[in-house]
């Protein structure tokens, strides 16, 4: 259990640090790249989905794994019909992109109350996937840094766009990625009182990232401005793709040894 427990906290920090990767980077080349980060992140969401996180809610829950995800898929799609998208619109983002840049009291304090929460959320499911097995710990720490380093970027963009310093934007996202913290706790207490509880978490974790794939990411495949970028944006959904099943494939044949 210790060794479990170290394990969470080790990929709750990567992802924290990974939250920050945005005020390392020129803008120069976020605006080159940011869509083909886009694309990474949507191939190593659904990759992981399908070849580890759900089989393995299916394995520790059985079939009320499915009714699970499909509660936390409808919940997004009700909450963005409802109260309006909440995941972010990247290429809007992009540094490069001249978004309105005027004093505004709701934009900051909304987007970073919408980023705590996906921030717990993500918190919860490495630590219910580590728990479960270390293959569905690393898997979902892979998909929760892929998501983060473009959805991340994007907020930092935004932020600075804002009229934010860059140790204003990075001290405010730094701020909020410690729900994750929050999220990854409670869960390791939970689990000692609620039996199952692991998989359920990760049931409803892959209904969300299923969601966010499929609805927030590939649509972005589609809007591509010329071949050069068309490329990028499916080269990167392929890599991502491809280092998911590779993972997957090295941690099963270290365990089957």
């Amino acid at each position: 259990m210790e060794r479990t427990t170290l394990f969470i906290w080790l990929a709750v920090l990567a992802d924290g640090l990974a939250g920050l990767v945005g005020g390392l980077l020129s803008e120069r080349w976020l605006t080159r790249h940011l869509s083909a980060l886009v694309a990474f992140a949507a191939g190593a969401l659904l990759g992981a989905v399908f070849l580890d996180i759900f089989p393995e809610a299916v394995q520790a829950t059985g079939p009320s794994a499915f009714h699970w995800a499909f509660a936390s898929f409808l919940a997004l799609a009700f909450l963005e019909w409802f109260l309006g998208p909440h995941h972010h619109d990247h290429s809007a983002h992009a540094p490069g992109h001249h978004a309105h840049t005027g004093p505004s009291s709701t934009v900051v304090p909304s987007l970073l109350a919408a980023d705590a929460l996906h921030n717990l959320g993500d918190g919860a499911a490495v630590a219910a996937a580590f728990l479960v097995s270390t293959e569905a710990g690393v898997a979902t720490t892979l998909v929760v840094i892929a998501h983060e380093l473009p959805q991340e970027v994007g907020d930092y963009a935004l932020l600075r766009a804002k009229g934010l310093s860059r140790a204003q934007a990075l001290l405010a996202l730094g701020g909020v990625q410690l729900t994750a913290v929050a999220g990854a706790g409670a869960v390791l207490l939970g689990s000692r009182w609620v039996q199952g509880l692991e998989g359920i978490i990760l049931a409803l974790a892959s209904g969300t990232f299923l969601y966010i794939g499929a609805t927030d990411l590939l649509p972005e495949l589609r809007r591509a401005t010329g071949p050069r970028e068309a490329r990028g944006r499916l080269y990167g959904f392929l890599l991502g793709l491809m280092l998911v099943a590779l993972a997957s494939a090295m941690e099963r044949r270290l365990l089957a040894h």
